[in-house]
């Protein structure tokens, strides 16, 4: 009799772990480089008691993301810089849902040089300066707010030769960070909690009145419209504990 028990009782365990690994999900999502920081914190409370469930994250430009996904690429869940590519792969049929707003982004000059610390917009004009970092206004949209803040200003003129372009946030943020570039854009949340944090580094704020607000939305595409792990990770996103990690890390929110 104990020998039956003992096998009953093990085919019960063995029966509960195969349920709960059929019903663990692995699943891949495209994140804005400028993301990196905060996302990574939300991903990791929300899998807290999830430990079979797995999110791979790849922090790319909005703008790869967005050609990653049109051109068939295995993506469950995009989370952008801006509201643009996920409209435009719903207006696409590439979404079976609208895009939804989860922060809104803040642009700033910064430094990771002690000879140049960075006070006001304005000193992106020293004559000292020879390499400012930006990332790409063609697939990035920190990189578009850049241009749009320089030409408020009509500062453009004065320092579009000195450009050094990375092709994310990510890249344009390392150029300064690695003293490549002396002084350069990137996003708040980049230099917020838990982001870069060094003894050299400086930066201000841009008026929020010199570019169009960077609203940031997510999408679900078609490849991840059946799975129940995306939408549950989309919807804690949106949810008021991951809106209150936004807010530490430099966005603003609704």
């Amino acid at each position: 009799m104990k020998n039956v028990i003992k096998k009953l009782t093990i085919s019960v365990i063995a029966g509960i772990c195969l349920s709960i690994n059929a019903n663990a999900e692995d699943i891949r999502v495209l994140g804005a480089a400028s993301l990196k920081y905060v996302l990574e914190d939300i991903k990791n409370d929300f899998l807290k008691n999830r430990p079979n469930d797995k999110i791979e994250i790849s922090y790319i430009s909005s703008g790869k993301a967005f050609a990653q996904i049109q051109n068939g690429a295995p993506v469950h869940l995009f989370v952008s810089a801006d509201t643009d590519y996920p409209a435009k792969l719903f207006k696409e049929n590439l979404a079976p849902n609208k895009e939804e707003v989860y922060a809104k982004g803040k642009l700033v000059l910064w430094s990771n040089n002690k000879s140049f610390k960075i006070t006001k917009f304005e000193d992106i004009l020293n004559k000292n300066i020879k390499h400012i970092s930006i990332p790409n206004p063609k697939l990035a949209p920190y990189g578009r707010a850049s241009m749009e803040a320089l030409e408020s200003t009509n500062m453009l003129k004065d320092v579009k030769d000195k450009f050094v372009t990375g092709e994310s946030i990510g890249t344009a943020t390392t150029y300064v960070e690695s003293n490549n570039a002396e002084v350069g854009f990137t996003a708040l949340s980049m230099l917020g909690e838990g982001g870069i944090n060094t003894p050299a580094m400086s930066f201000v704020a841009i008026d929020e009145k010199l570019y169009k607000p960077i609203e940031q939305a997510l999408i679900i595409p078609n490849f991840g419209k059946d799975s129940k792990l995306a939408n549950e990770f989309k919807d804690y996103i949106l949810s008021k504990d991951a809106k209150e990690k936004f807010i530490k890390f430099g966005y603003s929110v609704e």
